[in-house]
């Protein structure tokens, strides 16, 4: 049969059709060990190689080309342009040509809004802290070629500090409409702070105005649909205000039902960074988790990590006008390195440091500098100038301040190695937050964020949900920001079936611990489609991308996975849902994004682990225009396709 000219596509053997090489084998028990979930860096060997960089909030994963592999595209903020990767069929990468060049890069989202068969591509930009509001850019697929139809979609006008981007079907006329969330305005902004815009679907978009959507003060939000009416919710949420929660009515409009989900008396959880769906218990409706925590601006006030094995110090305090200081204890010399301030448009071109009472001045300690105490006798009675003032002052005790004369930078930063202790002028911030747990109870949330472990109270930039260990349960996969100069592990929450989690922490899948990077965020699916759940990952602060391919040695446990195309009256898969129906359980997932920071996501190849069950039942996957298609009797550890290859328009 031609598959391009039937609704309904047989399932495919995976094992025939991919020939995939597992590289780390456990030893074969009579069933998995829930916790011995492995992974392995593969990045290299698929051709995943990247620069370090900063990233911004995760990567956008989705079947580009429409040929029934993940590709993706990874945004490095403004030191590297977008990096779209291709899959090669084989469990290999190949990075494409540049589709936009460098720039203040934020969110990126992908998604097919001409409905030609192939994902094209949203990007967010920056404003220039305000000073240049920047429209998002439209990048249209043609057949693999990107070209920038920003101004001919009719979407160049509306500039804003761009943070986020979401395609989304805002009236269910089948097509993709799209929105994007941004910082907040400054005085010289005319226009909207968040916009939305209809899908004309000739090629071009209209602004629709909604005054309750475009006041939101949020610059994130996860698309999903919490009532399970077939119509696009999504959670807003920042750092620094409360997170909200909307309900679409089909019509451009949103129905602000905060009060009514989040539990009575709970605060409205701020300081939110990412936020996860997945079914915790398999009832039927999305749960979610907020991971929280504190971004750069936030932390860089009188924060300070200390490795007494190192005998090091890190230390990160606010650009703002101020004067501080920290008495540090060490016998001998001290080796300066890695000082740092982040300019602000006034620029301060440099911030030496000037040593002992003489204040002898030393360019800034960017590498290793060594200074002696006689270099440093003293400690000066005036401090006038910007900079860093270090004075040893004798009984094996140093004196370091820092004086910022105005508001020049946006953070400073240092780094002291060879002491034994230190004494600060101020309290060390806490930079801890706890995580929060949501369930689903059909009309309202219930908060069971007490079911969380320890190592979720952290700084924690990132989440993304998947089923690990193919047990029928979803787990959560933890990114902790770590020290402030040092990568420490991320954690998994493996989902033990009754609303409590095992944890694990996961050096096999972050494997820059104790570098000089950061925690940031991932996306998990199968990029090899084995049937186990892997996690591409962005270690920022000049980090890099990683591939983790899951290595779990699954025992008994069977999965499936669906491939959902596009309806029979040419709807693409967002915002599909799919309900698995297994002996043991009943399981549902919504095509999107399972996670979402500034990033959107397309994961139509939906992965769903099934325990010791080796028939399914059915599945069943719903379209937003209301179309249905139900498969019985699946065989198990295999790839189903549900729905056109392509659209209608194109067959």
């Amino acid at each position: 049969m031609n598959t391009k000219n039937i609704f309904i596509l047989s399932t495919i053997s995976l094992a025939v059709l991919l020939g995939c090489k597992v590289t780390e084998e456990q030893p074969i028990t009579d069933k998995l060990v829930n916790t011995n979930v492995v992974f392995n860096d593969v990045s290299s060997q698929v051709g995943l190689i990247s620069e370090p960089a900063w990233k911004y909030g995760g990567p956008s994963v989705s079947d580009i080309n429409n040929d029934g592999h993940y590709d993706f595209l990874l945004t490095n903020h403004d030191t590297t342009p977008i990096r779209l990767f291709f899959s090669n069929k084989d469990n290999t990468y190949t990075r494409a040509p540049s589709i936009f060049g460098k720039a203040d890069l934020h969110g990126i989202a992908a998604g097919d809004y001409d409905q030609d068969g192939d994902n094209d591509v949203l990007i967010a930009l920056g404003g220039g802290n305000g000073t240049s509001p920047q429209p998002q850019r439209l990048l249209r697929n043609d057949n693999g070629k990107f070209t920038d139809v920003t101004v001919e979609a009719g979407i160049s006008e509306m500039g804003a500090r761009g943070r986020s981007v979401r395609w989304i079907d805002l009236d269910n006329d089948g097509d993709l409409d799209f929105l994007q969330m941004n910082a907040e305005k400054m005085v010289n902004e005319d226009v909207p702070r968040n916009i939305l815009f209809e899908n004309k679907g000739d090629g071009t978009f209209t602004y629709r105005a909604s005054k309750q959507f475009e006041d939101i003060n949020a610059e994130r939000l996860l698309v999903t649909d919490i009532n399970n009416d077939g119509v696009a919710d999504f959670i807003a949420f920042t750092t620094y205000d409360e997170a909200s929660i909307w309900l679409g009515n089909n019509d451009f409009t949103f129905n602000n039902v905060t009060e009514q989900y989040f539990p009575n008396g709970a605060d409205k959880y701020t300081s939110v960074v990412s936020a996860a769906q997945a079914d915790i218990d398999n009832d039927g409706d999305l749960d979610y988790y907020f991971a929280r925590g504190k971004l750069y601006y936030t932390l860089a006030n009188n924060s300070l990590s200390y490795n007494e094995a190192a005998g090091r110090i890190d230390i990160r305090d606010e650009g703002n006008k101020s004067h501080d200081g920290i008495t540090l204890e060490a016998s001998g010399a001290l080796e300066l390195t890695d000082f740092y301030h982040f300019p602000r448009a006034r620029r301060l071109k440099s911030m030496p440091v000037f040593l002992g009472t003489s204040k002898n001045e030393i360019s800034t300690p960017v590498s290793s500098t060594i200074i002696e105490q006689k270099q440093a006798m003293g400690f000066p009675e005036s401090i006038e100038k910007t900079g860093w003032y270090l004075g040893y002052i004798g009984n094996n005790q140093w004196r370091l301040e820092w004086f910022l004369a105005d508001n020049v930078a946006w953070d400073v930063r240092a780094s002291i190695k060879g002491i034994s202790g230190y004494i600060p002028d101020w309290t060390p911030q806490n930079r801890n937050v706890q995580d929060v747990l949501l369930r689903n109870d059909g009309d309202k949330f219930t908060d069971i964020s007490y079911v969380l472990p320890q190592e979720t109270n952290h700084n924690n930039w990132g989440v993304t949900p998947g089923d690990f260990n193919n047990d029928g349960f979803n787990d959560f996969f933890v990114y902790r920001f770590g020290e402030l100069k040092e990568r420490i592990a991320d954690v998994m929450l493996i989902n033990n079936g009754d609303q409590t989690f095992t944890t694990k922490v996961m050096p096999s899948a972050t494997t820059e611990v104790g570098q000089d990077s950061h925690g940031d965020m991932g996306t998990a699916f199968d990029y090899n489609l084995d049937g186990k759940i892997d996690i591409l990952s962005g270690d920022d602060d000049n980090g890099l991308w990683h591939m983790y391919q899951n290595n779990t040695f699954m025992g008994d446990n069977h999965y499936v996975l669906v491939r959902v195309g596009y309806s029979i009256n040419g709807v693409d898969p967002i915002g599909a849902s799919i309900v698995v129906d297994s002996k043991s359980s009943k399981q549902t997932k919504l095509v999107g994004s399972t996670s979402a920071s500034h990033s959107q996501s397309v994961l139509n190849i939906a992965h769903f682990g099934l325990a010791t069950d080796d028939v399914v039942n059915s599945i069943k996957v719903k379209w937003r225009d209301g179309t249905e298609v139900t498969l019985d009797n699946v065989k198990v550890d295999e790839l189903n396709v549900v729905g056109l290859l392509e659209p209608k328009a194109n067959k």
